[in-house]
């Protein structure tokens, strides 16, 4: 059995075709899950680094699927061949290098309906923010609990560009009737709070108001809706 964590499992159920890039992919755990599973035929592996390609080359072999993975070296998108690709995950990065990742001129194709599976550790409230600004919606998001309680998106690109709020940008499109994004949001909210003490001990008062105005919006918007308008 291929050794897959909820958060990995999560982002697998989101795939939408058949030819997947799996950026950072670490041991390939995913690749050789897609494959073995069928939600794939075909799945570009991707990473920035040699090592963890020298890993996922034998997770491949060791599950019989090196046929239908191609491993890459690249920094992001920059050596990968996108014609055909349906599906990109970047998974286990923080929300602002996933943002970087998407922002470079490379990635231009994801404009070209290409469903994108992203599950950030930290910081996705940049990610949301930039997708948004960008002309991304994000269709679906999940709270899911691994070694903490993490969120998955799932997005596609529409040409809408907006900007949203910083509530929004907290809270996604994560349902508040789901147990997990309650503790997901009450993360969040720790957060801030540790933010805005740091700031009234520095002399901060104003800084630290808008902070605490922002964590009642996040609570307001959260008891109110079924998740954001990202």
């Amino acid at each position: 059995m291929i050794p897959l964590s909820p958060r990995l499992l999560c982002c697998a159920s989101m795939i939408c075709g058949s030819f997947v890039c799996d950026i950072g992919t670490d041991h390939a755990y995913l690749p050789a899950y897609l494959i073995t599973s069928g939600k794939a035929k075909t799945v570009l592996a991707t990473d920035v680094k040699q090592g963890p390609l020298n890993s996922a080359k034998g997770t491949l072999k060791r599950f019989n699927v090196s046929q239908d993975v191609k491993l890459i070296l690249s920094d992001g998108f920059e050596k990968v061949p996108a014609k055909g690709i349906t599906d990109v995950v970047i998974a286990g990065m923080g929300g602002e290098t996933i943002r970087d990742i998407l922002a470079a001129k490379c990635a231009g194709f994801l404009r070209n309906n290409v469903n994108l599976v992203l599950q950030p550790m930290t910081k996705a409230e940049i990610l949301r923010a930039w997708l948004a600004e960008q002309g991304f919606e994000i269709t679906k998001e999940v709270a899911v609990k691994d070694s903490h309680v993490y969120t998955v998106i799932q997005a596609r690109y529409t040409g809408n560009a907006r900007q949203i709020s910083q509530a929004d940008a907290f809270i996604g499109k994560l349902k508040n009737t789901d147990p997990l994004t309650r503790i997901y949001i009450a993360g969040v909210q720790e957060r801030l709070d540790t933010r805005a003490n740091g700031l009234e001990e520095a002399g901060k008062s104003d800084e630290a108001a808008e902070i605490r105005t922002l964590m009642r919006e996040i609570s307001a918007r959260l008891n109110s809706h079924t998740g954001g308008t990202t």
